[in-house]
């Protein structure tokens, strides 16, 4: 059985594999305070899709051998882990409107491709759904494929990050 399986790095813990067809994952980990951003640095070389999952959203117009990969990396705070299973798309958590997700920010699709070889600073501003309810959990998503989930990205893609800090001090977003 062949599965890709994009390079992640997350908050939270592996629950299992889903036979050989996908896994589980935890998302969040204990977390009470209210940052406003996220800083960092990443560098990424993406490669060519070899993978295309069937049940990738056509919105994202991927051709297989034909479409260059794209990273991703967002931060979310919430009030509960997520369990997610790949397989299962319902699981998958809609940021925007989930009434668990505190605030959410996630990396300008315009920044995630090729840095060409040079480090790349970045800021993801957090946009906060409610002021007054107080965050249990902080999930934060790095991915060499912006798709993985959904079993589609390049085995050729490297993603390096460096740096990660919470800032405060600013007004949050709403």
């Amino acid at each position: 059985v062949v599965k890709f399986a994009a390079a992640s790095l997350y908050t939270g813990s592996f629950a299992g594999l889903v036979s050989t067809k996908g896994a589980k994952i935890n998302f969040g980990q204990p977390f009470t305070s209210r940052p406003t951003q996220l800083h960092g640095f990443f560098q990424y070389a993406p490669g060519t899709i070899q993978y295309v999952g069937s049940n990738t959203p056509a919105s994202a117009g991927i051709v297989k051998d034909q479409s260059t990969d794209i990273c991703s990396i967002y931060i979310a705070l919430s009030t509960q882990t997520y369990l997610v299973d790949n397989t299962n798309t319902s699981t998958f958590i809609d940021f925007e409107n989930d009434p668990g997700i505190v605030a959410y920010g996630e990396l300008p699709l315009s920044e995630c491709g090729s840095t060409n070889g040079e480090w790349k600073e970045f800021n993801i501003e957090l946009k906060y759904h409610s002021i007054t309810t107080k965050p249990t959990h902080i999930i934060i998503v790095c991915s060499s494929s912006k798709y993985g989930d959904y079993f589609t990205g390049s085995k050729n893609s490297i993603m390096y990050l460096d740096d990660f800090e919470l800032r405060y001090g600013t007004t949050p977003t709403t």
